[in-house]
């Protein structure tokens, strides 16, 4: 009998061991974990710490006992692979508990080692109350560290998904909570204008967010708190700091038996998962993967990543099926109190930073997520980027309260299939008042895109206010709109009267148009060209404006 040994459970390789046990009844199969619990949802993890999720059992996925039961799964916790010994197929593996070593032989062996959170060198990392979520143990270790120094206050450093979900539970236990960020925005895998809205949530909370601060250290304070600090800057004290800068991918065993490495030493595997070395998978955090946008390497640390990784790993071994892992896009939510921030593919700072800048466009549009003369209707505010020659989607944003994850699913499967901005405007979604529009908010941001692309929607942005001086900017609001919340510098025509007050323009001056959401000033914008008048529409709107005056 062959025998297969996975090494790491969680939702790579425990993945791998449930499927491969479906697929045949020919093998031995034995999973490694050095951890205490085989397979655990540590996507929730904070919401533990916040108490949302009562009770530590609720987080296990499966016990070893239903791996053997139901799977015919041995599993071996508390066991660490410390030497792959290729050529003869055999993995040492120690049991922590006695620290005895043992040979193990196998046929096929699936490296499931995840990624570890980035601990920088630096002083202070080890003071007692400073710590990093990546297990239950970490979280025990949180929970009680917030019993016993009875914890009023919290530092977490770092604002990426983690950070920004251990922060609102935190501050939800009632602890008074500053997060500290490296990058010059909340949330880096947004481009920093659409941050804002997350940055203007998290203060009306109570959380306060300090960005473009690279801790240098950590100290204790003279009250005996603890205290971050840099070249120019402290943070507030605090009882607890919570460490949420990244991950890295666990690859010491993969490096030292000679498997090739990629990307910041990740595993590199190819489109069934196999590694360098004949007989050897790898799936999960520590593997590269490929962007569907670029065709370039990529790391991409996600739950729904590594279990389709392992589906494609156990159906090779078996030999049942041709599966193939492709490439990613980076496919992404975070609900934070009552919003909820979704996005895929690439944004606009990503792009510039690979070259593409000049390659894309994008567009903004703030639809409600339903009808609005049903009530309960709140906005989504969406941005799509896409190729301005062939309207290839190369990423999408959208954030809101209501509906939203549902708008990038539909844009994450227009993408992984080759889709275009053409497809959004005429894709066919679900529609009654209560759940949607006729015009989906998807088919809003392709319309918009499509119409650029034809040459019907001029587009311009912010940024043209300040680099076409000679640009007229005229808000086509009407006057209680405007009176409500003004835009500095602007001329005000109301779309209502523009028909009939158009030769109040300069015709010799290029006009910049702007409305509350882009929609309006879109018809103005069309008049206007008709009219023989050099127009652009200001994507977005008033809505899109001064959310990036407000914030720089």
């Amino acid at each position: 009998m062959k025998t297969t040994i996975i090494v790491g459970g969680v939702a790579g390789g425990a993945t791998v061991a449930a499927r491969l046990s479906r697929l045949t009844n020919d093998r031995r199969i034995v999973l490694i974990e050095r951890g205490a619990y085989v397979s655990f949802a540590n996507c929730g993890l904070p919401y533990y710490i916040g108490e949302v999720i009562a009770e530590q059992g609720d987080l296990l996925q499966a016990t070893p006992e239903l791996f053997r039961e139901r799977f015919g799964v041995e599993v071996l916790l508390r066991h660490e692979a410390v030497a792959i010994r290729k050529d003869e197929r055999l993995l040492v593996v120690r049991n922590l508990e006695t620290g005895e070593e043992e040979a193990m032989p196998y046929d096929e062996l699936v490296l499931s080692p995840g990624a570890a959170p980035f601990r920088p060198n630096m002083p202070g990392i080890d003071l007692p109350g400073v710590l990093a979520l990546r297990s239950i143990p970490d979280a025990e270790r949180i929970k009680a560290l917030i019993r016993e120094r009875q914890a009023r206050s919290a530092l977490v450093i770092g604002a990426g998904f983690i950070g920004l979900e251990v922060a609102e539970n935190l501050h939800r236990l009632g602890l008074e909570v500053n997060v500290a960020e490296g990058a010059s925005h909340v949330l880096p895998p947004l481009d920093a204008q659409m941050s804002a809205y997350v940055s203007d949530l998290l203060a009306a909370r109570g959380i306060r967010v300090e960005t473009g601060v690279m801790t240098k250290g950590i100290r204790l304070a003279a009250s005996g708190r603890l205290q971050a600090y840099a070249d120019d800057w402290q943070s507030a004290e605090a009882d607890l700091i919570i460490l949420s800068i990244g991950v890295r991918p666990e690859t010491a065993l993969a490096r030292e038996a000679g498997l090739e490495l990629g990307l910041a030493g990740a595993i590199v595997a190819d489109e069934k998962m196999r590694t360098s070395a004949p007989g050897i998978w790898a799936v999960g955090d520590a593997v590269q993967v490929r962007s569907g946008v670029t065709g370039k390497p990529m790391l991409l640390a996600l739950a729904g990543v590594a279990q389709k990784q392992a589906r494609v790993a156990a159906a090779d071994i078996a030999g049942k099926t041709d599966e193939r892992f492709r490439s990613v896009w980076g496919t992404s939510v975070l609900r934070l109190f009552d919003m909820t921030v979704a996005m895929v593919g690439m944004n606009r700072e990503m792009l510039d930073r690979m070259g593409m800048a000049g390659r894309y466009e994008y567009v903004d549009v703030h639809p409600a997520n339903h009808v609005t003369y049903y009530p309960g209707a709140t906005p989504i505010h969406m941005r799509l980027v896409y190729d301005r020659e062939d309207g290839r989607i190369l990423g999408a944003t959208a954030i809101g309260k209501q509906d939203v994850s549902r708008r990038i699913d539909v844009v994450a499967m227009a993408m992984s299939l080759g889709g275009t901005v053409h497809d959004l405007a005429a894709a066919e979604l679900c529609y009654s008042p209560q759940e949607g529009a006729a015009k989906d908010p998807v088919n809003m941001a392709g319309m918009a895109a499509a119409n650029n692309l034809a040459g019907l929607h001029p587009v311009a942005h912010y940024e043209d206010i300040a680099a076409h001086p000679e640009a007229t900017v005229l808000d086509v609001r009407e006057e209680a709109e405007v009176a409500r919340a003004p835009f500095a510098g602007a001329l005000h025509l109301p779309l209502s009267q523009l028909r009939r007050r158009v030769a109040e323009l300069d015709p010799s001056r290029p006009v910049l148009v702007m409305c509350q959401v882009g929609v309006r000033g879109y018809t103005a914008t069309r008049f206007l060209i008709n009219s023989g008048y050099e127009a652009r529409n200001l994507s977005g709107g008033y809505e899109t404006m001064s959310l990036i005056r407000r914030h720089g």
